[in-house]
């Protein structure tokens, strides 16, 4: 069985373009009348990671956000929308103006829920390591979530698209407290497997921005790369699927992605997509760069038993550039950067997890990833 993901061009985030983009690509997937009915209300949910501008591909652009809401409006239901951004600890308000939330939600007319004030509900998950999460309330609440990432890399677990932007479902700093209990990647994706599992049933579809996207050391501290791609699909797992493979990277290297499909696909018949609408080739995506530090998020747990100390990935905060927000001090799910007034915080690398939330979240990119020798010889740029 084919599940269609839509591909559609678009080269700029001018309002019209976006709109006819966006439109054209659920169209070409069923229609919003297939995933959307009159009176229902709505939750789009899009990639606030922090408080930056649109024009630094690291958060979903307004624009796209624009077009969905239009579009869910004219399905006859009330769209709003939400995030638990990593910045929020500062104050949402900076988060909604930075990304340019705020400014749309004045002139489209919808409402921003902040999910750490709007409660969560706690749901039991099959993981070793952690019985059970608590999710956003609103999820439980809105009849339907309309899933909107962004399509970058990411440090941790190489790709952050579909699945990775469902993260942003657990409220405030529990998402911390979780990167604590499960700090290796193999654990991690498996929570995020989870998560999803959690909220597929509300799940309509999945629309990315990939008119510009981050390769490199994502997901904020990478290079911007254009792109010019809209993506969507009413399966998460095989839009993630569809568009690591356009890039050039095997799924059995991304363990969230992997595992989903193993355990959602039937092996009777086995599911398998098909692009519609233009084709990948029309797309330049050459030398796509993931990140330097994937390799080493590849390495199985015997291994980094065995090596121990040998075998490590640290932050280092560049003090030069550092503006002294505290931000990452504040947000360590391990409390492993310090600070004293003044004074530029530092980190004390035999405290840290490697969880990378401080590089995730820094405002200036201040923070650089420091390897150990065999990780250099493991993952060289």
């Amino acid at each position: 069985m084919k599940t269609k993901v839509s591909l559609i061009k678009c080269d700029s985030y001018e309002t019209s373009k976006v709109i006819e983009a966006v439109n054209k690509a659920v169209e070409l997937i069923g229609g919003i009348e297939k995933f959307v009915k009159p009176g229902e209300r709505i939750l789009l949910k899009p990639n606030l990671l922090s408080a930056r501008t649109p024009d630094r591909a690291i958060t979903t652009h307004p624009e796209v956000v624009r077009a969905m809401v239009r579009l869910v409006r004219k399905a006859g239901a009330t769209p709003i929308v939400g995030d638990s951004p990593g910045g929020a600890i500062k104050g949402v308000e900076r988060v909604w103006t930075e990304t340019g939330m705020k400014k749309l939600s004045e002139e489209e007319g919808f409402q921003l829920i902040n999910f750490e004030t709007s409660g969560s509900v706690e749901r039991k998950i099959n993981h070793p390591l952690l019985p059970s999460i608590h999710i956003a309330k609103i999820i439980t609440e809105v009849d339907g979530i309309i899933n909107l990432p962004k399509l970058k890399t990411h440090g941790l677990m190489i790709y952050t698209g579909a699945i990775k932007n469902l993260y942003g479902t657990i409220p405030g700093m529990r998402k911390a407290e979780y990167h604590k209990i499960v700090p290796h990647p193999d654990d991690f994706s498996h929570l995020l497997d989870e998560i999803y599992l959690q909220v597929k049933d509300k799940l309509r579809f999945s629309l990315v921005d990939g008119i510009m996207g981050m390769e490199g050391n994502g997901p904020s501290s990478g290079d911007k790369r254009k792109l010019d791609m809209i993506l969507a699909c009413g399966d998460s797992v095989m839009l993630d699927l569809a568009i690591t493979g356009i890039l050039g990277l095997s799924v059995k290297k991304i363990e969230s992605i992997n595992y989903l499909y193993k355990k959602l696909n039937d092996k009777n018949n086995p599911a398998t997509y098909e692009i519609v609408g233009n084709k990948p080739s029309e797309f330049d995506v050459s030398g796509f760069k993931f990140p330097s530090t994937w390799y080493v998020r590849l390495v199985p747990r015997w291994l980094i038993k065995l090596l121990g100390g040998l075998l490590w990935l640290k932050p280092q905060i560049i003090k030069t550039s550092c503006i002294n927000c505290k931000l990452c001090s504040n947000s360590c799910p391990v409390q492993a950067i310090l600070n004293g007034g003044k004074e530029k915080p530092w980190v004390v690398h035999e405290k840290c997890i490697s969880c990378l939330c401080c590089h995730e979240l820094c405002p200036v990119d201040s923070i650089e990833l420091q390897k150990s020798f065999i990780v250099r010889l493991i993952a060289r740029d």
